[in-house]
């Protein structure tokens, strides 16, 4: 998995207490989390996609991820976090460069310019984990039980500083392209095209360094990147879903 970003980094971690995908960066991130675990605007260095069971029901879980975080040798002050049922081993990842004329995938041509270059390229990076086994459409009625995490888990990284609009606007542009990935891999609730799951979390990072965009939906360059790498990691983790689903 080669990732365009650098001082970007990615590992699947199996560890005694759990199977988790952590990205580390070596400087600080400014994040934007729709998950608890260092929720809503932040600045951190780790992000985690930890893998639980389906009946995860922790009393404190706030609690729990943080004794967690501190067992894998993390600081919690420095990590954001996410929880999924899926199997995180099955991860999609993308990635696109936007170089002299156009988007493309990462080649070694990009990386050549990359170097030549540095921050005058626009790198996206996005990682989903897709679990199905709650899927849902929003605006629709849904049935209590359907509450669990089994959760489509977003990560995109984005070399670049964005306003606080613009990291709201990448969340927004992460999530049309799930669904538009959803309607893709014929995923259906009571004959309608399923929108999510009940659980779905994203989480936006940038870091801090070159442009700074104002904008990130689907007219502009970033949101096109944003899109596109959301959408073809969706692809590929619910392909994966699909052909051996639990």
């Amino acid at each position: 998995m080669e990732i365009p970003i650098s001082g970007i980094h990615m590992d699947l971690v199996s560890s005694r207490k759990a199977t988790y995908l952590r990205i580390c960066s070596d400087t600080p991130m400014r994040t934007l989390n729709s998950s608890p675990w260092g929720g809503g605007f932040g600045t951190h260095k780790v992000m985690l996609n930890r893998q639980v069971d389906k009946l995860y029901n922790e009393a404190d879980p706030l609690r729990e991820m943080d004794d967690f975080i501190q067992s894998e040798g993390l600081s919690p002050q420095e990590t954001a976090g996410m929880l999924t049922a899926a199997r995180v081993k099955d991860v999609g990842y993308s990635a696109l460069t936007w170089g002299a004329d156009e988007a493309a995938d990462i080649s070694e041509y990009d990386r050549k310019l990359s170097q030549r270059l540095g921050e005058e390229l626009l790198h996206v990076c996005s990682w989903v984990t897709v679990g199905l086994g709650n899927k849902a459409r929003a605006g629709a009625e849904l049935p209590a039980a359907s509450l669990y995490p089994g959760t489509i888990n977003t990560i995109v990284v984005i070399n670049g500083s964005l306003t606080d609009a613009a990291m709201v606007n990448a969340v927004i542009t992460a999530t049309e392209a799930k669904a538009a990935a959803l309607q893709a891999l014929g995923v259906h609730v009571d004959g309608q095209t399923a929108t999510g799951t009940t659980t779905d979390a994203v989480l936006i990072a940038t870091t801090c360094r070159g442009q700074t965009y104002s904008y990130a939906g689907t007219a502009t360059t970033l949101g096109y990147l944003i899109g596109r790498t959301v959408y073809k990691a969706i692809m590929a983790s619910g392909q994966l879903y699909e052909k051996t689903p639990y």
